[in-house]
């Protein structure tokens, strides 16, 4: 029987999906024999024994219907259960559920078995509980009650729940990823055991901490007397984290103006966007793409092609210094060149740019380097065919060809994954495959997505959502007044910057000719309100415009002059950084940047005592106070007086001096740097990524696009990519744009326009409705 309908001529690509999961499926399902399996099952038992032995009274199996019932109940009075999957693999659509770990105060941690296997046999063994018997009781417990269910990175179980279990209704009141996200986003480590041991055990080690033991091990092969320990213990731990997090994020709607020292804003935040945004993440996951195969084997032969004529061209290039490369080899007996020399080898290109053909590195910094930015600034066709080269290479290799292989055995859809805080300001982030990393000059890649059978696909995105979360937050009134007259900004702020016409800076002229000085003018003032959106400095944006930077200088101080509101919000922005040490979004989210908050230069002893110190000597420091260790005053002020009056190039100089002196200088310049550069786009990309999310919650629950057979596939930043019934376009696509638009209102007090494109592929020719 099919798995999924076969496209005519599905050909090779969809074969090579196929015959990948059928093998990666039946390696998971075939039973492993000899000593290295029976080894580390027999070492994980005597581990387990040895130091978790005593706690073995303290959790329990659960094994009959019965039994899950009474802890059931005991969620039930307690009104709040903890809950975590133990699965064979990570794919919530194909691989099993092995056994649900559960606790609630007052009770013992408990696991509940349902598909482990024999690890000698591959078969199920006995005394556990079927999926239909764990799902039943489950349905029953969120039934009775308004239940707070406590999980970690709630999408993954959500998912195993919906799609192992049946039951679709599955739901989570606290996820303590998220909250550890929005709690601190710097964290060296947001996974659980890290968590729980820096902030409910104060850093001490937990004893259940031979997790090493299972890996190459899938769960439903580990025995159950001996996996129970670990696996309830997961939840117990998500419970004790989700306590210790409850202490900071809550908001009490009777007291809106009470700040917790500065939490009030971010407990909004996991209330209201996180953690409702969760559903909408499971629903497009649980969704997925529909994918062409037909298209993506043209598409292969296509570029393959092309592979082979850029590489021709390298060769053809490279004809041109046969002499040069040969008397290069004859005097350099030992040479690294290959015969022909291989393109993909950065040692190889470096010797035929610079050693060769003698090529003026374009960056004194990088004097042997072939990387993208380097090679564009070398005029000759070699970098121009090695550069055309990798573009082509990468496309086929991590899309075209990559593509067909994260295709779902089931259903024949890709099923992406979201991480919906994927990025430190809050915004999504895609894997298996990355969808929204998909070069977007490239429009042939987003068509091999498209829409099922009967649907069509519709993406609405918002209408210069940066600029526009910019605009509302700097609050200057010229701005805010083009946008409520449906003006183009760019146009208006250069018509303003330049004193002249907004006329004069449209790109194109009433009859539609292109007016090309308006043109210029409006993308010099584009190019610097983008330029304060993404911290670009002068520099930056003068290679932009392809101008000097003296030029791009005296651009941004008109545009500065004619709309003073950009540059305050940019100081007051970087006060709230040197102040508080976060910047907040519109609807309060936080982005720390604690590198702000640093001294421009740190001074220490390099041996952490003065050099004419005697360590050995404590005669002193037993009957009389311990002298200070620190870097006197004077010296730290005399060398920080010569830095701050020094060069870049004249540094070495002075942190030589000061080493000969057994002090160690720490130049944090380039951290500071870095985070002042990030303060006005952590709050603007972050407000946008609020805003999006407020969207996709919005578009994704409405009852009226669900009837309509709408559903979300795709967020990519300010744009999401959905699909209806063909019959329902004019409906869904008339609701789609007004939900978006609605979501924007809550913060923003300007138009915001979102335009919905109709489409049978992502990207392709737009279907008339």
């Amino acid at each position: 029987m099919a798995l999924f309908s076969v496209p005519k001529r599905a050909g090779k690509a969809q074969d090579k999906a196929i015959a990948k999961s059928t093998k990666k499926s039946a390696s998971k399902s075939t039973t492993v024999k000899g000593g290295g399996l029976l080894g580390q099952i027999n070492q994980i038992k005597a581990m387990v024994e040895k130091h978790l032995g005593k706690f073995k009274n303290d959790y329990e199996i659960i094994t009959t219907v019965d039994d899950l019932n009474k802890y059931f109940c005991a969620c039930y009075e307690n009104g709040v259960i903890s809950i975590d999957t133990e699965t064979t693999g990570l794919d919530p659509i194909v691989d099993k559920i092995v056994g649900l770990c559960i606790y609630t105060p007052n009770q013992k941690p408990a696991y509940v078995p349902i598909n482990h296997v024999s690890y000698v046999t591959g078969v199920r063994v006995d005394n556990q509980l079927t999926e239909g018997q764990v799902a039943g009781q489950l349905k029953w417990l969120i039934a009775r009650s308004d239940l707070d269910i406590i999980m970690f990175n709630a999408k993954f179980d959500m998912r195993v729940i919906r799609n192992q279990l049946g039951v679709k209704n599955i739901y989570c009141t606290w996820d303590c990823y998220l909250a550890a996200k929005l709690m601190n986003e710097n964290e060296e480590s947001h996974g659980l055991k890290a968590l729980h041991q820096k902030y409910v055990l104060d850093g001490k080690e937990d004893e259940f901490k031979f997790d090493a033991l299972f890996k190459g091990l899938s769960a439903d092969k580990i025995p159950i007397n001996t996996f129970y320990l670990y696996a309830a213990h997961d939840a117990v731990i998500t419970y004790e984290l989700y306590e210790y997090q409850r202490q900071y994020l809550y908001y009490d709607e009777t007291k809106p103006h009470e700040d917790r020292n500065g939490m009030n804003g971010v407990s909004w935040v996991f209330f209201n966007i996180e953690m409702p945004c969760i559903k909408v993440v499971c629903d497009m996951e649980d969704n997925g793409v529909k994918f062409d195969f037909e298209y993506q084997q043209k598409l292969s032969e296509k570029y393959n092609k092309l592979l082979e004529e850029k590489t021709k061209e390298f060769y053809r290039c490279c004809s041109v210094y046969d002499s040069e490369i040969e008397e290069y080899k004859r005097k350099n007996v030992n040479n690294k060149l290959d015969t022909p020399i291989n393109m993909g080898s950065p040692t190889q290109i470096a010797i035929l740019l610079y050693d060769i053909l003698q090529i003026e590195p374009p960056d004194p910094k990088s004097p042997r380097g072939t990387g993208e930015a380097i090679l564009q600034k070398i005029d000759n066709p070699i970098a121009k065919a090695i550069l055309d080269y990798r573009e082509l290479s990468k496309l086929i290799g991590t899309y075209i060809d990559k593509l067909p292989d994260c295709v779902n055995l089931k259903d024949g859809r890709i099923h992406c994954s979201f991480n919906q805080y994927g990025a430190k300001t809050g915004r999504f982030s895609s894997s298996d495959p990355n969808l929204q990393n998909i070069p977007s000059h490239n429009k042939d890649i987003r068509k091999m997505f498209v829409a099922s059978d009967g649907y069509v696909l519709m993406s609405s995105d918002y209408s210069q959502q940066e600029p526009k979360v910019m605009t509302q937050m700097c609050g200057d009134p010229k701005m805010i007044k083009a946008y409520q007259e449906g003006k183009d900004l760019y146009a208006e702020i250069a018509a303003l910057s330049f004193n002249t016409t907004y006329e004069n800076c449209l790109e194109f002229r009433p009859d539609g000719t292109t007016n090309p000085d308006g043109k210029n003018r409006r993308s010099q003032a584009k190019s610097i309100l983008l330029g304060v959106l993404y911290g670009r400095g002068v520099p930056s944006i003068a290679e932009q415009l392809g101008t000097t930077t003296k030029k791009a200088q005296a651009i941004k101080d008109s545009v500065f002059k004619g709309f003073p509101a950009i540059p305050q919000f940019e100081e007051d922005s970087l006060d709230m950084a040197y102040e508080k040490g976060y910047v907040t979004t519109l609807w309060g989210r936080k982005r720390r940047l604690p590198d702000l908050q640093l001294p421009e230069y740190e001074f220490k002893w390099k041996d952490g005592a003065k050099p004419d110190d005697d360590l050995l000597d404590f005669n002193e420091e037993v009957f009389g106070e311990v002298e200070d260790q620190t870097v006197p005053d004077e010296l730290v002020q005399k060398y920080t007086r010569r830095l701050r009056q020094a060069y870049f190039g004249q540094k070495r100089k002075i942190f030589e001096d000061a080493n000969k002196e057994g002090i160690w200088v720490v130049d944090n310049g380039a951290k500071i740097a870095d985070a002042q550069r990030q303060c006005v786009n952590a709050r603007i990309q972050g407000s946008a990524a609020d805003m999006s999310k407020l969207a996709m919650i919005l578009v994704g629950n409405d009852e009226r696009l669900k009837e309509l057979g709408f559903r979300l596939l795709i967020p990519v930043h300010d744009e999401l990519i959905a699909e209806c019934p063909e019959e329902n376009v004019k409906e869904c696509s008339e609701r789609f744009a007004m939900l978006m638009s609605k979501a924007a209102e809550s913060g923003l007090s300007i138009p915001i326009k979102c335009d919905v494109e109709i489409t049978k592929a992502w990207y392709g020719e737009s279907v008339k409705i």
